[in-house]
């Protein structure tokens, strides 16, 4: 058997997204189960649209998930380059070849000729295809020194593979049409490059949406008529929304650049990924745990829906079971004020934490002096409020060391000596100590903070 050699190709014409990530995801781990190579390669040709700083953004993206990859750009390799605009002269001189042997020829035919086709086969009701006006042109026919394209002379043949997800397909090519592999301008057509350079990269398995499954009969006829072999194609069911429409920007910024900036881990990412179309089992599992047990034979032939809540829960064991000192590097979190102990003020309120954000908004006020928003100030101003922080400092004072035991017996003291309870009792100390509505247990916070500190922050609010 051959080592195994998968890819992942993306389009530098925007940021990488959900479904872009779970075809790098199932490439990446088909190789490394397999002891192959994960090769990326960037499909650049679309010159008006590809932007280098979305290339950038691909490199950064896939380095956070963790999913490295053995040659391609920044790593290089014996199959470059590893941009498809780096390789026209390849696409160049296969397409020569096609056109030598009568397997391709030259189409003079307009934009506005092709739009009139169009239109005359959506009146009459007919799919657009090409109807092959250029196919047998006489040399002395051609316009000379006329811009043109090169199509692929299909064949009729009926079309049949062996799909890792759908089993067999079957496919007639009369009703494909004899189609661009050469655009005007010289770069060849996604169909075309891809054969060439999969071929020449020695590919052995293509993982990827169901949306490349109408690429799929043109990319075997190219194949077989540069004698090249293909790949194995798995096709996977695209990623649907809540409303279980495929999933666009309309459900929602699923960029992998945007879940990032909103607090969530890679390790949550690649658990909520993996299990779009796959079931690996349940928990959270490390990138070579998924690996172990990854197989094409165990992929669905079902749609998947995309559930943030089960991003969510994966971000939050994620958070768990991460170091403190990580945490705080991810999340950026600012430890100026107590440096001495952010680690354990982090251990303390991750916990509690659903993602990056929330955390650092749970240990900043025991880094830094809160600031009281107008709400909670005016909340502290009630005389209620003033005598309960000013009984519980009183009490805390007299304790000589904080600990569970020590804040129940101040809790029931405050309570008989002011008359409050609940919220209107808890709630003064809260913001007294924290300047914030929510966060950890009230002992907790009194443990963080220490004795000397927490009775700075109730003296001003008394």
């Amino acid at each position: 058997m051959s080592i195994v050699r998968t890819r992942f190709a993306p389009s530098p014409t925007g940021r990488l997204h959900i479904g872009n990530i779970r075809t790098a995801l199932f490439n990446w781990l088909f190789a490394r189960v397999n002891s192959g190579s994960f090769i990326l390669r960037i499909e650049d040709t679309d010159t008006a649209r590809s932007r280098f700083e979305y290339e950038l953004s691909i490199y950064e993206d896939l380095k956070w998930l963790g999913l490295d990859w053995d040659e391609g750009p920044e790593k290089g390799g014996e199959y470059g380059p590893y941009r498809q605009s780096e390789r026209s002269a390849i696409h160049k001189a296969a397409a020569v070849r096609l056109v030598n042997e009568g397997k391709a020829y030259k189409c003079y035919c307009t934009k506005e000729q092709l739009e009139d086709l169009r239109a005359e086969q959506a009146s009459a009701g007919m799919p657009p295809r090409y109807d092959g006006r250029c196919r047998n042109l006489a040399p002395e026919a051609m316009p000379s020194n006329a811009p043109f394209t090169v199509r692929f002379r299909v064949p009729e043949k009926d079309i049949r593979i062996m799909d890792g997800v759908h089993g067999l397909l079957a496919f007639d090519s009369r009703n494909i049409g004899d189609f661009v592999i050469v655009g005007s301008d010289g770069v060849a057509a996604y169909n075309f490059a891809a054969v060439v350079d999969d071929a020449l990269m020695d590919i052995t398995h293509v993982i990827r949406g169901d949306d490349h499954l109408s690429n799929t009969p043109r990319q075997l006829l190219l194949f077989e008529a540069l004698g090249l072999k293909a790949p194995l194609f798995t096709h996977i069911p695209l990623v649907l929304g809540p409303d279980k429409a495929p999933l666009s920007k309309r459900h929602g910024s699923f960029s992998i650049e945007d879940i990032r900036e909103q607090g969530f881990l890679p390790e949550a990412v690649v658990n909520t990924v993996a299990r779009l179309g796959w079931n690996p089992g349940e928990g959270l599992m490390e990138l070579d745990e998924l690996a172990a047990l990854f197989s094409i034979e165990k992929l669905s032939a079902s749609p998947s829906e995309f559930d943030v809540e089960r991003l969510k829960f994966y971000n939050k064991a994620a958070i768990q079971k991460s170091r403190a000192e990580r945490l705080i590097e991810l999340s950026s979190l600012s430890t100026a004020g107590h440096p001495e102990n952010a680690a354990q003020v982090v251990e303390a309120v991750k916990g509690n934490a659903s993602d990056l954000k929330e955390l650092k908004e749970l240990a900043l006020p025991f880094l830094t002096e809160p600031e009281t928003g107008v709400e909670e100030a005016k909340e502290l101003s009630e005389p209620y409020a003033r005598a309960v922080v000013k009984a519980f400092r009183e009490a805390l004072e007299g304790m000589a060391e904080i600990n569970l035991d020590a804040y129940k017996d101040m809790v029931e003291a405050v309570k008989a000596s002011t008359g409050e309870k609940g919220k209107r009792l808890l709630m003064p100390l809260r913001l007294a100590l924290t300047g914030r509505h929510a966060g950890i247990e009230l002992a907790g916070v009194l443990r963080l903070l220490g004795k000397e500190r927490a009775i700075d922050r109730l003296r001003k609010y008394e």
